[in-house]
């Protein structure tokens, strides 16, 4: 199985984050003053001009992820057999009983980071220490069991969807405005979900969870 390690909002703090992406489709009486610049988008797009006014959206600009799509990835092991899952959930499950449960609220937005990124981010605020703790523990309990882990640095970040060939910079830029504003409901997290990744055809969902590790209670 192609397994990896997520931590999963509650679904009405997922519902009102879709909320806020699709309010940047609600045409504005005035433009957005611009704050960022998305070269690679520019680049990507072939884009100079958007064909609708600054203050409308089509529906093919962006390809927001459905709620039940939304997790934060915190690492993946690769393929693993069931008994190699059942050892690190053990670990994990030993391991994580003394993490303390973070409580947190999305806020804050992130968009095209690295070369290859598709993605616009919503970020999480809140207990980002004791968040960060969790991630680098999965990461250190899997690679003492000597798992294939991935290497890159755990972020705080969710993905709510990636761009189109259709995409334009003032609807990004409008978009990455809405969620800088954007200040979700506090939750707690309460648990580490060990998933496996489904074929997108298969399934209605991206994953499927196969075990849940729950976090210091205290």
């Amino acid at each position: 199985m192609r397994l990896f390690a997520v931590i999963v909002p509650p679904r009405p703090v997922l519902d009102d984050l879709c909320e806020a992406v699709l309010a940047a489709r609600t045409p504005v009486t005035a433009p957005v003053p611009p704050r960022r610049h998305f070269g690679r988008l520019r680049a990507r797009t072939s884009v100079r001009a958007p064909m609708a006014r600054p203050s409308e959206a089509s529906e093919g600009e962006f390809a927001m992820s459905a709620p039940e799509r939304m997790y934060l990835p915190i690492t993946h092991f690769g393929n693993v057999t069931q008994g190699d899952s059942i050892r690190l959930a053990e670990a994990l499950r030993a391991e994580a009983a003394t993490w303390k449960r973070p409580q947190v609220h999305f806020s804050g937005s992130a968009a095209l980071e690295w070369p290859g990124d598709q993605s616009v981010w919503a970020k999480l605020d809140g207990d980002l220490d004791a968040l960060m703790t969790i991630g680098r523990g999965v990461v250190h309990v899997s690679q003492g069991l000597g798992f294939f882990v991935d290497r890159r640095q755990f972020r705080p970040w969710l993905s709510v969807g990636t761009i189109t060939l259709a995409t334009t910079a003032p609807y990004l830029e409008r978009l990455v405005e809405v969620l800088d504003s954007f200040r979700g409901h506090s939750w707690t997290i309460e648990s580490v979900s060990l998933s496996e990744r489904r074929p997108a055809a298969a399934a209605s969902t991206e994953f499927q969870e196969i075990d849940r590790i729950p976090l210091d209670s205290r």
